[in-house]
């Protein structure tokens, strides 16, 4: 077994079995995201989604978990644009039903929701120089300046939570951040395999997303940082952008 540490959970897994989530904090969100899981579970999606086997958020902080199903597959260095377009169109589209909505996230709630750029100042800022802080306010004002945009997300689309098979996505995991937001968001983490992937598959989404990838070193430091936790990785992440003037490299 392996015990990995999550954003709201610790998780213990047995690889080809099972994972059990211990959330660490807030056992409503954590019963509200194994609801929106069962729900997203029924959409008719074109790839695996975890299933929920035993739901225990019943119990006491430290005893509560939520086991769910393991997802075969491997994560892939590369991804061809056939594959991410299956996943993005797939994704858009799902009805934003009340039901559904209900059960999501606000969009970036890990990081503050609707309060994310207030957040990023006040407690990312004091950790930047100058010129970092600079160059962070024109992230946000280029955030601030997004349209709004509601579809159905995921929110982490990360090469570690895709599961390939055959050079198709076979499965995706970790639905915490699911939410009725922008879906260049899920654009944007595609840029993992590069932004002319990313370019020729959503052309319409191109400049959104890079505002959206603009924002990830923030947000994560943010949540970390409410957390409790060392936001040292996620500096260091942004303070290579500085380095480059280039929010987010397009190399």
């Amino acid at each position: 077994m392996e015990l990995v540490g999550e954003t709201f959970n610790d998780a213990l897994i047995e690889p080809g079995k099972w994972v059990a989530r211990f959330p660490r904090a807030d056992l409503a969100g954590a019963r509200r995201r194994a609801q929106a899981l069962q729900r997203i579970g029924q959409l008719g999606l074109p790839f695996a989604v975890p299933e929920v086997i035993e739901n225990r958020l019943d119990l006491p902080l430290g005893e509560a978990h939520v086991i769910i199903s393991y997802l075969l597959g491997e994560p892939s260095e590369t991804a061809s644009d056939e594959a991410v377009l299956e996943v993005l169109d797939a994704l858009a589209a799902v009805e934003l039903d009340d039901e559904l909505v209900a059960l999501l996230d606000e969009p970036l709630q890990h990081a503050g929701g609707s309060q994310v750029a207030e957040n990023v100042i006040e407690l990312v800022f004091p950790l930047l120089d100058h010129d970092e802080r600079t160059q962070a306010a024109e992230v946000l004002q280029r955030f601030a300046d997004l349209p709004v945009v509601k579809g159905f997300v995921h929110g982490d689309l990360a090469p570690v939570n895709l599961r390939w098979h055959n050079g198709k996505i076979t499965g995706i995991i970790d639905w915490d951040f699911a939410c009725a937001g922008d879906p260049a968001l899920d654009a944007a983490a595609f840029a993992n395999y590069g932004w002319p992937l990313v370019r020729r598959v959503r052309p319409d989404f191109y400049e959104r997303a890079r505002t959206h990838a603009a924002m990830f070193p923030l947000t994560g430091a943010v949540s970390v940082v409410r957390q409790g936790g060392d936001p040292a990785r996620f500096l260091a992440w942004f303070r290579r952008r500085c380095a480059v003037r280039e929010h987010p490299p397009t190399s």
